[in-house]
């Protein structure tokens, strides 16, 4: 049996080894599927999602059940991911050691890049916050994806550039050219916390539970650790 997954990109590295150990011991195959939160909705929402089981930020979700495209009490919280300060990888750490500073690297930087996902809603809040919003506005770019992100800071010859993300996303991109400046200064942290719920319309939604349960199993747990998922 074929099971479908469709997921936030924060959590890929973790779900892709959960997943295999998932096929080595019950035979079944799954498929996987990444999207931004926000794309995810989209697809979900208008019926386009072909999925048997949702792993998304926990609010998410819950909007989910709340509007019939989630099944009620199905749903398993897998972790937390905090979003991170990137950069090339020869190229100097900017200071995010406290919300000012931050601040300032933003203002002297030669240009801002995020996501147009829940990631990058967040920076936009986040600068926002700071003040810089209008500042900084001029200098932001914006991709659809962390891959995006992630590569077009790996190819930059910018000096100064400062990039967001998700620190999972980030860390699973570290031999490709770029590198974890660290996590957001405490004052303004962002954490978002995922979890996992079965569609609604899931063709295999027993086989979805079984999948759902052994997302929180120790050994499960222990792999999503170990790729930043706390």
């Amino acid at each position: 049996m074929v099971l479908r997954v469709l997921s936030g990109g924060a959590v890929q590295r973790g779900l892709e080894t959960v997943a295999q150990a998932f096929e080595k011991e019950t035979g079944h195959k799954i498929i996987l599927a990444f999207a931004t939160a926000p794309a995810i909705r989209r697809w979900v929402e208008s019926g386009e999602a072909s999925a048997d089981v949702l792993l998304v930020p926990i609010q998410t979700l819950e909007d989910f059940a709340a509007s019939g495209h989630a099944a009620a009490g199905s749903s398993a919280v897998i972790g937390s991911v905090k979003a991170g300060v990137v950069v090339r990888r020869d190229a100097p750490k900017p200071d995010i050691s406290t919300a000012q500073a931050l601040k300032d690297e933003l203002i002297a930087s030669e240009s801002i890049v995020y996501t147009e996902g829940s990631s990058g809603i967040f920076v936009e809040k986040l600068l926002d916050h700071l003040g810089v919003a209008a500042e900084v506005k001029a200098k932001i770019i914006r991709f659809a994806d962390a891959e995006g992100v992630m590569k077009h800071l790996a190819h930059s010859r910018a000096d100064r550039e400062i990039g967001f993300g998700q620190i999972t996303a980030i860390l699973m991109r570290s031999d490709e050219g770029v590198k974890l400046v660290g996590p957001l200064p405490k004052e303004i942290e962002n954490i978002t916390t995922y979890a996992a719920g079965i569609s609604t319309r899931a063709e295999a939604p027993e086989l979805a539970h079984r999948f759902v349960r052994f997302l929180i199993t120790p050994a499960a747990k222990a792999t999503f650790t170990s790729t930043g998922v706390d």
